[in-house]
Formats: C-alpha cells, structure tokens, sequence
C-alpha cells in the first residue's frame, strides 16, 4: 500500500507485510482490494482476495483485523473473498 504525495510525487505513507512483522506473502490481493484514510489517521485496508479488512495506525500498527470465516463454494476452489470495504458513521446504525 502506497499514498504518494502529487505535488513531488514522493512517497507519503506506506504499508507492507514487513511493517507489521508478517511473511512478504501475508499482505496480497491481486484483484478487489482498496484502502480508505480515515478521520484519525488510521487507513482502513481491504485485502479482498484473501477476505481480510483490517486498520492500521500511521506508524503501521494494527488496530483490528477481520478475516471473512464465510468461504463461496460457488468455484472448483473455496475462497472467502470480499469485494469492498468501507467505515461508516456509526449514526448510519441509528433507526
């Protein structure tokens, strides 16, 4: 995960499996992942190939992580993927 700064085109922030003490193969998702900086400062991360959202701190802590337990047996292979992720207001649970 990568935010570069556009006016210099720097590097601004970044995540990777090594910042948060996992194998270089634990943080991947070829296909349906994003990220979403939050108020705080926290990035909401959704590695969607592997079912897994989770929040990092700027200094790359995780502060919770969710791993979908629901795999699709829809394909020859079960997978657990997740599409998107995304925090919302807790107002939006309010009836």
């Amino acid at each position: 995960m990568v935010e570069i700064d556009p006016v210099d085109m720097s590097i601004a922030w970044e995540y990777t499996a090594e910042d948060s003490n996992r194998p270089v193969w634990s943080f991947f998702s070829h296909y349906i992942s994003g990220a979403q900086r939050l108020s705080n400062g926290n990035t909401l991360i959704c590695e969607g190939s592997n079912g897994r959202i989770f929040e990092v701190t700027p200094s790359g802590e995780i502060v919770w992580e969710y791993v979908n337990p629901f795999p699709s047996m829809a394909g020859a292979v079960p997978n657990a993927t997740v599409f998107r992720a995304a925090k919302v207001a807790e107002s939006w649970l309010e009836r």
